[in-house]
């Protein structure tokens, strides 16, 4: 089983959930389990870096010099600020986003970082899915 965090509002779930590959899928939310039915056109793929949602593959971006927080800002393109694992991800193209909403949730070593919109704007590509691990200065979501 594979463990995430989603937050619906202000609440955040521990969801947990079986093999996707195979339909009834068992998820556990909070303790109490689910059998769910998975439409086969709905199961995911493997994660490959620079695929944005929707299936289109887009370049991987050249990687900056910098490391750390100060990295994760790029102009219109949100970038992991460590490597780890994608974890949600609050938006989709065409979403509106204001300074400091959070648009995803990048985990690594069980510490979730929140990354939040440097600036108004409306989501253009999201590059990333749940459960994609990425590198350091990958690309996440880009805003126009």
């Amino acid at each position: 089983m594979t463990t995430i965090r989603v937050r619906i509002g202000e609440q955040w779930f521990t969801v947990e959930v079986g093999d996707l590959t195979q339909s009834p899928v068992q998820v556990t939310v909070d303790g109490e389990t689910f059998e769910v039915e998975v439409e086969s056109d709905a199961a995911p793929t493997p994660p490959r870096r620079g695929r944005p949602a929707g299936g289109l593959v887009v370049p991987d971006a050249p990687a900056s010099p910098q490391s750390g927080p100060a990295a994760a800002v790029d102009d219109d393109i949100l970038r992991s600020p460590m490597p780890g694992r994608v974890m949600s991800i609050l938006v989709r193209p065409g979403d509106a986003v204001s300074t400091g909403d959070e648009v995803c949730v990048v985990e690594a070593m069980k510490m979730e970082q929140s990354i939040l919109a440097h600036r108004d704007g409306v989501v253009k590509t999201v590059f990333v899915q749940p459960l994609d691990s990425v590198n350091a200065n990958d690309p996440l979501v880009e805003l126009e």
